[in-house]
C-alpha cells in the first residue's frame, strides 16, 4: 500500500491483481487500485496464471509489474521475454533469485562479502542433530526454502538437543534442509537499499528495529550503520547481482553490540511502508533503478523520528495480559512492562500506513492489512 500511494502520488495508475483463495475473495476498492482482478493461487506458478497475467498487464497497458511475494517475483522473471520490453518486470535476474531462495546459499554469500554471521548447521535429517555441539544451546532454528515444510513457521528458539529432535519429530520436510543457528538476542538493524541495472548503489539506509514481536521489526527509526556493514552490503549485492531494491535482515546483540547477518530480501517488503514513513523513498528509487521515470515528481516525503505498526502493536498488547514475552520478543520485558511501554507507543508513534489523506486506504488497511 505504501507503494502504491507514492506512485499515486507521482501520477502513477495502479492496477492490483490479487492472488486469492477463490473462496475468500475480495473486491479490490478504488482505495487500492485504478483497476483490479483476481487470480486463484492454484494457478501460480503455471502457464495457464502467466497467460492471466500477460492478458492483464495487456489490458491496463502496464509499463511494468513488481510483486511483494517472491516465488511470484521469480516466476515473473523467468519468464520476462513474455512482457518485455513494452512491460518491466521490477525483479534482480532469475538466476540470481533461484539462488537467493535458498537461506543456506544467502549465509555462503554473507561470509564471502565480508559478514559476521552466527555459527550455522545444516540439518538434512535427524542424523545430523549430533553435529551441534552441547554447547551451542539456545539456537534458533529457521527452513532454507519457503513452503518447504509442514506446518510452516518462520522462526523457532530451542534451548537443547532433545527439543530439537522433538520438534523436528512434529514437522513433515522434504529434500530442503534446516539452517540451525546460535541464538542471538538482540534488536534487529534492517539495511534497505537500491541496485540499479547497472550495478551502482543508488541508495543505502539503516534502520533500527527497537522493538520486536514474534520475530517481526515492530517499531523502527533511523540508524548509523558502520562501514564495515555497507560495504559487506554492497559487496553481497554485487556477488548476488541483485537488481532493484532489496533489504537486509541483520541482527545486534545486545550482549556485544555485534551486528550479525540473518537474510538479505531481494524485494519490497514488510519493512517497506515503515521506511517510507521514515523518509526512505524506496518506491521512486526502485522505479528508477529500473529506468522508469513517473509522469511528475511526487511531493518530498513528510517522515518522523519512529514508526510503528499498529495492528500488530495492539496483538502484541493483547497477548501481553495473559502471555509471557515471545521467545523472538526484544525486547524481553515483563508482560506489564511490555503493555505500558505498548500503550505508550499507540499514542505516541505513528503508524506506517494510517493516514488521513488517505481514510478509505486506511479503513482497508486496518481490516485486511498492508499487503
Amino acid at each position: 500500500m505504501a507503494f502504491i500511494r507514492r506512485c499515486r502520488d507521482a501520477g502513477i495508475a495502479m492496477h492490483l491483481l490479487q492472488f486469492q483463495n477463490p473462496a475468500k475473495r475480495q473486491k479490490p476498492t478504488s482505495a487500492i487500485a485504478s483497476q483490479g482482478a483476481a487470480m486463484p493461487w492454484s494457478e501460480v506458478g503455471t502457464r495457464a496464471g502467466l497467460d492471466r497475467i500477460v492478458n492483464f498487464a495487456h489490458t491496463v497497458k502496464a509499463d511494468a509489474i513488481c510483486t511483494a511475494d517472491e516465488f511470484s517475483l521469480y516466476w515473473l522473471a523467468a519468464s520476462r521475454e513474455l512482457f518485455e520490453p513494452d512491460c518491466r518486470i521490477m525483479s534482480s535476474p532469475a538466476a540470481s533469485l533461484e539462488r537467493l531462495m535458498d537461506k543456506s546459499e544467502q549465509t555462503k554469500i554473507a561470509r564471502d562479502a565480508g559478514f559476521q554471521v552466527l555459527d550455522s548447521w545444516l540439518l538434512h535429517s535427524m542424523a545430523d542433530l549430533s553435529s551441534i555441539p552441547a554447547g551451542a544451546f539456545p539456537v534458533c532454528i529457521r527452513p532454507t526454502f519457503m513452503n518447504s515444510v509442514q506446518p510452516p513457521f518462520r522462526a523457532r528458539r530451542i534451548e537443547s538437543s532433545r527439543d530439537l529432535a522433538a520438534f523436528l519429530a512434529t514437522l513433515t520436510w522434504g529434500a530442503s534442509p534446516f539452517l540451525v543457528q546460535t541464538f542471538c538476542l538482540g534488536p534487529n538493524i534492517v539495511v534497505h537499499g537500491v541496485r540499479n541495472e547497472d550495478g551502482a548503489i543508488a541508495a543505502l539506509q539503516g534502520f533500527h528495529a527497537y522493538r520486536k514481536y514474534n520475530g517481526f521489526a515492530l517499531s523502527m527509526e533511523r540508524c548509523e550503520l558502520p562501514v564495515s556493514v555497507q560495504e559487506s552490503t554492497s559487496q553481497f549485492a554485487r556477488i548476488a547481482d541483485i537488481q532493484g531494491p532489496f533489504h537486509f535482515d541483520l541482527i545486534q546483540s545486545a550482549a556485544t553490540g555485534e551486528i550479525f547477518f540473518l537474510e538479505v530480501n531481494f524485494r519490497m517488503g514488510g519493512t517497506t511502508a515503515k521506511v517510507v514513513r521514515l523518509g526512505y523513498d524506496e518506491p521512486m528509487m526502485a522505479l528508477a533503478a529500473f529506468g522508469l521515470e513517473p509522469p511528475r515528481t511526487p511531493p518530498p516525503l513528510r517522515w518522523r523520528r519512529r514508526v510503528t505498526g499498529k495492528r500488530m502493536l495492539v496483538g502484541q498488547i493483547l497477548s501481553s495480559v495473559t502471555h509471557p514475552p515471545g521467545e523472538l520478543d526484544f525486547p524481553q520485558r515483563t508482560r506489564w512492562k511490555t503493555a505500558v511501554s505498548g500503550m505508550r507507543e499507540m499514542l505516541s508513534v505513528p503508524d506506517a500506513l494510517l493516514s488521513w489523506r488517505d481514510v478509505t486506504g486506511s479503513l482497508w488497511y486496518l481490516r485486511h492489512g498492508g499487503r
